[in-house]
């Protein structure tokens, strides 16, 4: 799929105060190593971070769900979307980083008497938690690929002011550059919908 808009950006729209309790509400429950592809497969050349999975927070779809179906209008994009996936909160400290990749699977999930049966990622979302001052590096990066087949690379500009969120079609390749300095926490939500047709 060709978009206009490879993604759609809100700078600092999120009150820090409420970054801040996410973070708190996060930080004391057991990180694990994350995982690549939606396997338990742990790559560390490709992906080296610490997740939680949390979806117990229906205050925080509840925060987030108006800028995704804004966004969804305002890009054009139009995607008929369903509902949000627990919620993964990252942590990404020194040297650590997720190369490049896409949200969406090849085939819809298969897990049957699930509510995500037979649907897929759609729309992702990223949420800056981290002042920007506490951290170096952790660049969220986007690829695109023009008409002539021109690969460019878009790094969105305050992307790392807190409280900043990106939504982008799950299907758009990504990346986050290393760590050189700190901690970085976001929180990352994908919603879910039927297969295009």
């Amino acid at each position: 799929m060709i978009h206009k808009n490879i993604y759609w950006f809100y700078e600092k729209k999120i009150p820090e105060r409420i970054c801040d309790e996410i973070i708190d509400f996060f930080k004391n429950k057991k990180k694990i190593k994350a995982n690549i592809g939606g396997s338990d497969k742990v790559v560390p050349e490709v992906r080296k971070s610490s997740v939680v999975f949390d979806g117990e927070n229906l205050w925080i779809d509840a925060l987030i769900d108006p800028f995704i179906a804004e966004a969804n209008q305002l890009a054009n994009w139009n995607f008929d979307i369903d509902y949000p996936e627990t919620h993964q909160f990252t942590e990404y400290k020194k040297n650590q980083h997720y190369d490049w990749h896409t949200d969406s699977f090849d085939v819809p999930f298969d897990t049957p008497n699930h509510y995500k049966n037979n649907k897929i990622r759609k729309l992702s979302m990223s949420l800056c938690l981290s002042d920007e001052n506490t951290y170096a590096g952790g660049e969220l990066l986007f690829s695109t690929t023009s008409n002539s087949n021109e690969t460019k690379i878009l790094n969105i500009k305050n992307m790392n002011k807190k409280g900043s969120l990106v939504v982008f079609p799950s299907h758009t390749w990504h990346k986050v550059t290393p760590i050189t300095k700190g901690t970085r926490h976001s929180l990352v939500i994908w919603y879910l919908g039927n297969p295009y047709r």
